[in-house]
C-alpha cells in the first residue's frame, strides 16, 4: 500500500511538471512553426496564430518577454497586457504560444532597452530594430 501511494504520489508530480502554462489556457488549435506564421503574416497587418517553436532568449530581468530565432526573421513574444511572464527556465525549451503576431518597428530607446534587457550592450545599437511580436495570451511548456 506505501508503495503504491509513493508511486501515485510521483505520478502526480511527474504530471504537475510536464503540465508548466503561463496565461490563458490555449484555445486547442494544431500550432504552427514560426516560419509559416511569418508568411502568413505578410499578407495581413496582424495574426491570430497559434506557434510552436524553440525559445532562444529570454528577458533576463524578469521574463517579461522570450524570443524566437528562425530563418524567417526573430519573434519578441510579449504577454497580453503585463499578465504573466515566464521563468528563465524556458530558455532552450519548445513552446507553444498563442496570440496575436504583427510586424513592428521599435523606436531607437525601446531598441536599446530590448537589447539591454536581452543583457547585450545598448551603446551598440545605433538604429531601431524591426522585429516580428507576438503578444500572447497564453504558452505552453512542451513536456
Amino acid at each position: 500500500m506505501k508503495r503504491t501511494l509513493a508511486l501515485l504520489a510521483i505520478s502526480l508530480i511527474a504530471l504537475n511538471v510536464a503540465a508548466e502554462e503561463y496565461g490563458q489556457q490555449l484555445s486547442g488549435r494544431s500550432p504552427v512553426s514560426v516560419v509559416s506564421a511569418i508568411q502568413q503574416l505578410d499578407a495581413n497587418d496582424r495574426l491570430a496564430v497559434t506557434v510552436r517553436g524553440q525559445v532562444d532568449s529570454v528577458c533576463q530581468v524578469k521574463g517579461c518577454w522570450m524570443g524566437f530565432a528562425t530563418e524567417a526573421g526573430d519573434v519578441r513574444v510579449t504577454f497580453k497586457d503585463y499578465g504573466f511572464f515566464v521563468p528563465f527556465s524556458v530558455l532552450g525549451k519548445s513552446v507553444v504560444a498563442e496570440g496575436e503576431l504583427e510586424k513592428v518597428t521599435l523606436s531607437l530607446a525601446e531598441s536599446k532597452h530590448l537589447v539591454e534587457d536581452a543583457g547585450g550592450d545598448p551603446a551598440q545599437v545605433v538604429e531601431p530594430i524591426v522585429e516580428y511580436r507576438l503578444v500572447a495570451t497564453g504558452v505552453k511548456v512542451d513536456p
